[in-house]
């Protein structure tokens, strides 16, 4: 199986949710900005809206959900910072996540 991904759409609003199908499953995904921690979360529900995760952190350049078990889905996330320059620009303007990265479903292995 080839490895495949799916762009996951950001937005400069500081809590969004949207509706996105990975891996053939329609789910909700919501981001929110946490200002005491000055970090991103994200909740991903299935359609029905029971909880897959919960409150997770998302991180830069680190493969999210790597090591869950959330059968029947088998990738993660990942945010790839759009320039090599400051990985943590969104601390200092949060409103403006999506003008720093790109964020994207990936599965499947290499061939």
């Amino acid at each position: 199986m080839a490895v495949e991904y799916v762009v996951m759409p950001l937005f400069d609003d500081e809590d969004y949710e949207y509706q996105i199908a990975l891996e053939g499953n329609s789910y909700t995904f919501r981001a929110y900005y946490n200002s005491r921690t000055a970090l991103w979360h994200f909740d991903l529900s299935t359609e029905d809206g029971t909880p897959v995760v919960l409150g997770e952190a998302l991180v830069p350049n680190y493969p999210i959900l790597w090591d869950y078990a959330l059968f029947p889905l088998t990738g993660y996330i990942f945010l790839e910072p759009i320039s090599d320059n400051n990985t943590e620009k969104y601390k200092s303007n949060p409103r403006a996540l999506s003008s720093y990265y790109r964020m994207f479903w990936i599965w499947g292995a290499p061939d």
